[in-house]
């Protein structure tokens, strides 16, 4: 496997691992970039987008835009 595709495999388990610990978080890409990713796994957002974009495919969470527009996901 490629490193980028490791770095994707290593945020994807890092956020499903935050979402069994806090089922009701939700928060922006850049905030979980900086708030759901223990240290040793900071990413930046585009490969986190990317993470999303894989577990929202999957069906593991969900984007919805909040009044102010901002782009949420959750479980």
């Amino acid at each position: 496997m490629r490193p980028e595709q490791e770095r994707l495999v290593e945020v994807v388990d890092a956020i499903l691992r935050y979402l069994h610990s806090h089922p009701h978080a939700a928060d922006t890409v850049e905030g979980i970039a900086k708030w759901w990713l223990p240290p040793e796994k900071c990413a930046d957002a585009r490969i986190v987008a990317a993470a999303l974009a894989r577990l929202e495919a999957q069906g593991l969470v969900r984007r919805r835009a909040n009044a102010d527009r901002h782009i949420l996901y959750s479980r």
